[in-house]
């Protein structure tokens, strides 16, 4: 299983909410998942055909799962891929539950910190969640077919 997480830039915020996913991967103990992470930036400019090229050699490299941080970056993934990969594109802030559209600051004060450390934890621990059922859900089929 592959995951991508689309970031914006701020390298803060994609490093820890990579690095704190892979903790909590490491402590689920789920195997054969590899973490990847993309800027916008890395994948080409808004619009242009090294973006809409990029994006298909990602989803066909078999990513099952691209995590993005805003919702324009969803909005814009879907106009470059296939209708039938729309449904790997996963808002972050949908993951976490929390669904009210927030302005990260590039200098984050404690209280914002705390605030965002708080929704990045549940939000990994959510995507946690999910993907032990898609695996599960993946693995069913598997074994019913072998009966």
């Amino acid at each position: 299983m592959k995951i991508l997480f689309v970031g914006l830039g701020r390298a803060g915020k994609l490093f820890s909410t990579e690095h704190l996913f892979r903790e909590k991967l490491h402590e689920s103990s789920l195997d054969d998942v590899e973490v990847a992470t993309a800027d916008m930036a890395d994948l080409g400019s808004l619009g242009g055909r090294r973006l809409e090229n990029n994006l298909k050699e990602i989803v066909s490299r078999g990513v099952d799962i691209i995590v993005v941080m805003e919702k324009w970056q969803k909005e814009l993934l879907t106009r470059f891929i296939e209708y039938a990969s729309w449904n790997k594109i996963h808002l972050f802030g949908d993951i976490c539950k929390r669904n009210k559209d927030e302005q990260v600051p590039s200098c984050d004060v404690d209280i914002a910190y705390r605030s965002d450390h708080e929704k990045m934890n549940d939000g990994c621990g959510n995507l946690i969640e999910q993907l032990r059922t898609f695996i599960r859900e993946r693995q069913l089929p598997a074994k019913l077919s072998s009966v």
